[in-house]
């Protein structure tokens, strides 16, 4: 039986293009554990369903004020340097149904260190819900251009608007297929930085990768802000789902929770 061939469809031109650029990139990975049981306890408690990757957000946005090199790309034209952003833009990727088939957006989140959770989970949920053709009308029509025309954009976002490419672009990232119970380590990546984590463990624990650009971050610098992200997640964002606890004070056991939690 003979195969079929079709061409590259708009769904997957912006995804190339990444993959392209991503090639230039000198990404190294630094991984933790990370203990989320009393994470996990107080989010299955709160009223309003808050997402794993909200938590993480606002602990990527804390961790990037936190350390500047976060918001720090670098680029090569005209000559090499390095642009540090006032502060950052968290880009997630999510994945839509669109024209009959899966095809692959990003959310940007400005200072979400500076947001509450209710106030991500709502972009979050505005992301996942609304009109593609609303939401992404930017991107979806990016997508349509001639791959030429594609490229001379990148090359203009990337190398020769640094202050527009940290808002557009976003100065971090996050990438994860935890909800489908699966790893999504060293996705290509184009930024700084990009967060991505696994499943929860049955003992409350998270396997986390923070992938840095080489040519910002070392080893130690890389270390510390995934380290960061940690205490954060554990400390701020843990008192905040605490408020958000449901007024009638159920107690559900950390099993419970493992069973009901949510992507």
């Amino acid at each position: 039986m003979d195969g079929r061939i079709f061409r590259v469809n708009q769904s997957r031109a912006l995804v190339l293009d990444i993959a392209r650029l991503a090639r230039h990139v000198p990404s190294f990975p630094v991984e933790k554990w990370f203990d989320l049981g009393e994470v996990a306890e107080a989010r299955s408690q709160t009223s309003t369903r808050i997402s794993w990757v909200t938590l993480f957000l606002k602990a990527y946005g804390i961790a990037s004020q936190q350390s500047p090199l976060l918001r720090t790309h670098y680029s090569r034209f005209p000559i090499p340097y390095f642009y540090q952003s006032p502060s950052c833009t968290i880009s997630l990727s999510i994945n839509r149904q669109y024209a009959g088939g899966d095809h692959l957006f990003w959310g940007r989140f400005f200072t979400p260190e500076n947001q509450s959770l209710l106030e991500l989970q709502s972009h979050l949920d505005r992301y996942c819900n609304e009109p593609v053709e609303q939401i992404f009308k930017r991107q979806l029509l990016s997508s349509r251009f001639p791959s030429l025309l594609r490229r001379l954009a990148w090359w203009w976002r990337l190398d020769l608007q640094p202050r527009e490419r940290a808002r557009r672009l976003g100065t971090g990232s996050i990438s994860v297929l935890a909800g489908q119970g699966v790893y999504n380590r060293q996705h290509p990546s184009i930024l700084t930085s990009s967060l991505s984590y696994g499943p929860l463990e049955p003992n409350g624990r998270v396997w986390v990768t923070l992938q840095c650009d080489h040519r910002v971050m070392d080893g130690v610098a890389a270390a510390e802000a995934i380290n960061q992200i940690h205490r954060a997640i554990t400390t701020e964002i843990l008192a905040e789902l605490r408020t958000l606890q449901s007024a009638k004070g159920k107690v559900i056991s950390f099993s419970d929770a493992q069973r009901k939690r949510a992507a």
